[in-house]
């Protein structure tokens, strides 16, 4: 009988090794394969931290572990990279998968009952959100899509990005109605400023780093304000915050003058 953290390590290896395989399979089967990672993804995280779970925490606890997936799968199936590189690239994976799947299953044990590690959990699930924001929009636009469906899947996906860090906050106190409330309005901010970053000249890092530094400033605040400890100088810090990144992405970016 395997123990959650075995079955942690095993679901990382097993994910890790199937998007390693990709690049070497057939363009004809790669996008197939993929698509059968990321629901593998899903599953294999479920079976991992196996437990009651209600509709909500049927997502949200597994909206980080999915995206990560798609990203590095996304990340391997458009670049030529070397053996070496996808080793070391499989081998973060691994560790990223862990520490999320172990902090998702922190927070699942929290809902029944307090536990000491659930605030650094918190902690991990914060930076593991930016961590996944920034890989998966960078690849999501260097994909090339057409802009209404980058716009779409940006918005939907950070949608799904905020339900699990909203739930996070309060666990089994959260309010559903205002889960759904802050998380379809925030993906709808984030779609919106995608659709504006499509029209500006910028590379898919920058475009990574602008939506992501929204996900910081939206999280923060949505954070401050269910904890109701949201002030004036706090919103302005965070304001300054997009606007430095505004100003940086002005400064560094490529007119064509």
């Amino acid at each position: 009988m395997l123990t959650k953290r075995q079955k942690i390590a095993v679901s990382s290896g097993l994910l890790a090794i199937s998007i390693s395989l990709l690049p070497v399979i057939g363009d004809e089967n790669r996008l197939p394969l993929l698509v059968l990672v990321i629901i593998a993804s899903y599953f294999l995280s479920l079976w991992s931290i196996y437990g009651q779970f209600s509709f909500f925490e049927l997502v949200s606890l597994f909206v980080l572990p999915v995206t990560l997936t798609a990203s590095l799968g996304l990340f391997l199936s458009q670049f030529d990279i070397s053996g070496g590189t996808r080793f070391i690239l499989a081998m973060v994976y691994v560790v990223v998968m862990y520490t999320i799947l172990l902090s998702e299953n922190i927070f699942n044990v929290s809902v029944e009952r307090n536990i000491p590690l659930v605030r650094a959990a918190r902690t991990v699930g914060y930076l593991a959100t930016l961590f996944v924001s920034f890989a998966f929009f960078t690849l999501l636009f260097g994909l090339g899509l057409n802009s209404i469906f980058f716009v779409l899947i940006s918005a939907v996906v950070a949608g799904l990005l905020f339900t699990q860090a909203y739930w996070q906050i309060e666990l089994k106190g959260t309010d559903p109605k205002k889960l759904i409330y802050f998380s379809a309005l925030a993906g709808l901010i984030v779609g919106e400023v995608a659709a504006a970053l499509s029209f500006w000249p910028l590379d898919p890092p920058k475009i990574g780093v602008a939506i992501t530094a929204v996900v910081y400033v939206l999280l923060g605040i949505i954070q401050h304000h269910v904890r109701e400890n949201l002030s004036q100088r706090t919103l302005v810090e965070y304001l300054f915050v997009a606007a430095g990144v505004v100003f940086l992405l002005i400064v560094t970016t490529s007119w064509g003058i």
